[in-house]
């Protein structure tokens, strides 16, 4: 646990005041080991995002409540949705609650962002990927934002979703650019600050829930998370 909190010690030389904007809109662009490329959007309103990915994946897209930790997987010519109840996944007792960092002594930018390179490290102490790690401050994210940010990296970590990028486990940082032993690579291409519609994080009313929801077993570790209301339907 020492390593995060040393990284968060260094970062926070690089924090700066949140600007008061409204929403989010951040870029990532993924290249995957045969070198082909997907951009991935995340549009965040509060604890809510949007993620879109150009090519599209298995969804046309993905709506997540990072306060209930839910995630609705939407299917446009289907008219239906798919929720994965990510709390069951989120806090289970694995190494995957607290990634074990190792700051690397040099500096980096990444699309004038700058950040505190870090390697992951596996329980041997081998090095399994190199990180960039940025605070919601850097990126001009209020504390709301950057949570919900945080938690879309390690929900789909947790899901397998093949997702390359980490954060800390307080919440505070996430990697903006993430590097891979395999020429795995997520990194951060622009973010910016305007309204996002609430209309964007709803699931039209016609639109079949699939069931059950997943996962279908729930891990004996895994933490009970409450439910309060939700904007989706």
């Amino acid at each position: 646990m020492k390593h995060w909190r040393i990284i968060a010690t260094v970062l926070a030389a690089y924090s700066i005041a949140p600007s008061a904007h409204a929403d989010s809109t951040l870029v990532y662009e993924l290249t995957t080991a045969d070198g082909s490329k997907i951009q991935h959007t995340i549009a965040i309103r509060g604890s809510w995002l949007r993620l879109e990915s150009e090519p599209k994946g298995t969804a046309d897209y993905s709506l997540m409540d990072n306060a209930r930790l839910l995630m609705f997987e939407v299917d446009d010519q289907a008219k239906s949705y798919q929720v994965t109840r990510m709390g069951r996944l989120y806090w289970p007792a694995t190494d995957l609650n607290a990634p074990r960092f190792k700051p690397i002594p040099k500096k980096q930018t990444v699309a004038g962002v700058r950040c505190q390179p870090v390697d992951e490290m596996d329980k041997d102490g081998k090095s399994i990927a190199e990180h960039c790690m940025a605070t919601g401050g850097s990126l001009g994210l209020n504390a709301r934002e950057m949570i919900t940010l945080s938690r879309l990296f390690m929900s789909a970590r947790r899901i397998g979703l093949g997702w390359r990028g980490v954060a800390t486990p307080d919440e505070r940082q996430a990697s903006i650019l993430s590097q891979t032993p395999d020429g795995g690579r997520l990194e951060f291409k622009s973010v910016v600050h305007r309204p996002v519609s609430k209309t964007l994080l709803k699931i039209p009313e016609t639109y079949k829930r699939l069931k059950p929801d997943l996962p279908t077993e729930k891990p004996a570790a895994a933490v009970q998370q409450k439910q309060p209301h939700s904007e989706v339907k």
